[in-house]
């Protein structure tokens, strides 16, 4: 029995210590953002060329195609930041609705193109180019900077600032001090602005179109969540 009393003390002392010794925490969150002008952008192009046989589609997308090329060549885009190796080919069919069948009209071929462009000058002068060659679809180009690493970290010092103005506020109104960061925890948010073309401009395809692109501001959002030692004042 005496030995039975002695455990349970036992165990009632470690759990007493335990609690002593795990700390008293505060957990906040802090958000912090950057902004940095973009000096890259990848575009995605595609042509589509339908005709009653596979040779004379892909002789036509490679027409197009090789008009892209001499585009880009005049723009002085070096070809190695160029990829045209996209390229498939399937048949065009159409519902006959007398013979309840389906009808062969021919044959699609279409090349998918990537251009890296790394001087935003040629942006506009790129995606007017490739729409006056024949391309079918150019997508929104993708901007990016040669500095986002050093514009997300500007964000991440923001947001830990930002958290630790918040525990210091808390702290102090709870009648406490701050002490060590125990636990950190990072999320960001990278949003893509886009080139745009004013109105008039889409509605004009003339010389001077290609100047109305202009790129925003690339921006970088970070959010942490910090856990900070609580400590008596």
């Amino acid at each position: 029995m005496r030995a039975m009393f002695s455990m349970v003390a036992l165990l009632v002392l470690s759990a007493s210590l335990m609690a002593q010794e795990q700390p008293r925490t505060i957990t906040v969150s802090g958000s912090g953002s950057a902004s940095v002008i973009p000096d890259r952008a990848s575009v995605n192009m595609s042509i589509v060329a339908i005709s009653p046989t596979v040779a004379e589609a892909q002789a036509e997308a490679a027409t197009v195609t090789a008009r892209i090329l001499a585009m880009t060549d005049k723009l002085g885009i070096d070809r190695s930041r160029i990829d045209t190796t996209g390229s498939s080919v399937r048949p065009n069919y159409r519902w006959n609705t007398q013979r309840e069948e389906q009808e062969l009209r021919g044959y699609v071929a279409e090349r998918q193109m990537l251009v890296d462009v790394r001087d935003l000058e040629k942006l506009g002068g790129l995606i007017e180019g490739a729409v006056e060659a024949g391309v079918n679809q150019v997508s929104p180009p993708q901007l990016d900077s040669s500095k986002r690493r050093d514009a997300y970290r500007e964000a991440l010092d923001a947001a830990a600032k930002d958290a630790r103005a918040n525990a210091a506020q808390l702290a102090n109104s709870l009648g406490a001090r701050l002490g060590d960061v125990l636990q950190i925890t990072t999320e960001s948010q990278y949003a893509q602005p886009m080139p745009y073309m004013r109105a008039q401009a889409a509605q004009t395809m003339d010389a001077g179109a290609a100047e109305t692109y202009n790129a925003s501001n690339l921006s970088f959002d970070a959010t942490i969540s910090v856990v900070f030692e609580l400590e008596k004042q």
